[in-house]
């Protein structure tokens, strides 16, 4: 499956989890009021939050070292995207492992959408070390904007060490 496609289809999940959860409305949009998640369902996800926090920062710091303009899809590829990779699978396993104690959707929604993150991811790897500039942008922008969205769900389902931008954490971490 090409890059474009597995994209493509990376996105529609995502968009039908979207859908499927209801995200987007008010909390007092008429419907049920979901159910609360479990305190040690919380106590555990912000505790791999604040976890990938940390990691998020040392995986910035020093990345940039020997930067230079002519190599900078090739940097940015090899020592911020692809080693995120990794650590984005940790953080998955470990917050869709609590899926069903939490019995939540937004818990449900928050812990899913990293699959279509890391599937991004790898597709921005293999863009950057295609040459393709444009290509690895326009997957940055999509991983941006499903960030966006995670934080918002992580939000709602009472997360609060999740609410967390982690790709500025990165980014910030880059000049420190």
């Amino acid at each position: 499956m090409s890059v474009g496609r597995t994209t493509a289809l990376c996105l529609l999940i995502a968009a039908l989890i979207l859908v499927a959860a209801g995200c987007g409305g008010s909390d007092t949009d008429g419907g049920d009021a979901p159910s609360a998640t479990p305190p040690a369902v919380v106590a555990k996800a912000n505790a791999t939050c604040r976890y990938f926090f940390r990691a998020t920062q040392r995986l910035g710091q020093g990345a940039l070292a020997g930067f230079s303009p002519t190599r900078a899809l090739e940097i940015t590829t090899e020592r911020l995207v692809r080693p995120s990779i990794p650590l984005l699978k940790r953080v998955a396993k470990r917050q869709q492992a609590l899926k069903p104690m939490a019995n939540n959707a937004r818990f449900d929604l928050y812990a899913d959408l990293f699959d279509p993150m890391i599937v991004i991811a790898q597709d921005r790897v293999r863009a950057g070390r295609a040459g393709d500039y444009e290509q690895s942008r326009n997957l940055e922008e999509l991983l941006t904007e499903l960030g966006v969205e995670q934080v918002d769900v992580a939000r709602r389902a009472g997360l609060r060490d999740c609410t967390v931008d982690f790709q500025r954490v990165l980014l910030s971490g880059l000049s420190g």
